[in-house]
């Protein structure tokens, strides 16, 4: 395997309206009280600490951090880090931006007021990434499959969730959080709340009790509110037939889908269609 110390620089063109953009990363053997700002970015940047010490400081706090370590800077938020003038710190950095970043950290343990982490257990993987990210721009690989690969792997290790580190709202928040993105995102599949609840290491009782006390409706409500919501939008397009919008919400029984459906909305998907489109065509009607 390579070392880590052979790579110094790479950056790529970034693309608009990506849900990850990679900008640049790199590799740097810092020289004794060599600093960064105090400054302001419009983008994420994690540095990772190989070896040595130095600190880092931003929100008004600053933290001493050694090999294994590493720290997120926040976009616009003011920050400055320095190498030890003793035993200077060598560390990889990657920067990125993108629509889901926000989304993906609130599943994390990082934040603006806890900017640091500790995966000193993960550190030949984590130099296994920068590593595939240095190397994407070799003749032969494909370049930004290559490179995207690399920076999501990196990500899902940083930004692990951290049970210890974290209070039980913000667990909680993280929980409920995690159980309506599996929902949106597997509506039109057989989804079962117990599947949910396994995926995210949880006994179904207490997950249904938890989502219920912070949203007012149990996972499985959630569920079939949001397959209605959808089948209602799907129900305008008159090409589609009852059944095929019963599929797409995840139901392969017509009359099931009719039956929850009526008991939901207070008509049958058939009525529904009838009104909505009288109403958006009145002369057809």
């Amino acid at each position: 395997m390579n070392n880590i110390g052979e790579f110094e620089f790479q950056t790529y063109p970034p693309h608009a309206l990506m849900d990850l953009k990679f900008y640049y990363c790199g590799t740097e053997n810092c020289v004794p009280g060599h600093s960064v700002g105090p400054m302001l970015r419009d983008y994420y940047k994690i540095h990772y600490i190989h070896s040595g010490t130095g600190i880092y400081s931003t929100g008004g706090q600053t933290y001493k951090l050694e090999a294994g370590q590493g720290f997120l800077v926040f976009p616009e938020e003011l920050s400055y880090y320095c190498a030890d003038k003793e035993e200077p710190w060598t560390y990889s950095w990657v920067a990125f931006n993108g629509l889901q970043v926000e989304q993906i950290l609130k599943q994390s343990a990082l934040s603006v007021t806890c900017p640091v982490f500790d995966i000193a257990h993960h550190d030949e993987y984590i130099r296994s990434c920068f590593i595939e990210m240095f190397k994407a721009d070799e003749p032969g690989f494909n370049r930004e499959l290559r490179l995207q690969g690399a920076l999501y792997s990196f990500l899902a290790a940083i930004l692990s969730p951290d049970r210890s580190s974290r209070s039980r709202e913000d667990m909680q928040a993280h929980y409920i959080s995690r159980v309506i993105s599996l929902i949106q995102q597997n509506y039109a599949t057989h989804v079962h709340i117990e599947t949910i609840a396994q995926t995210l290491g949880l006994n179904r009782k207490y997950l249904s009790k938890m989502f219920k006390q912070e949203m007012g409706i149990t996972p499985q409500q959630y569920l079939i509110q949001f397959r209605m919501n959808r089948a209602c939008e799907l129900l305008q397009n008159p090409i589609l037939t009852v059944g095929e919008v019963a599929s797409s919400v995840g139901y392969a029984d017509q009359l099931l889908f009719s039956k929850i459906f009526k008991r939901t909305m207070a008509v049958s998907p058939r009525e529904y269609r009838q009104s909505r489109l009288a109403e958006l065509s009145p002369a057809a009607y």
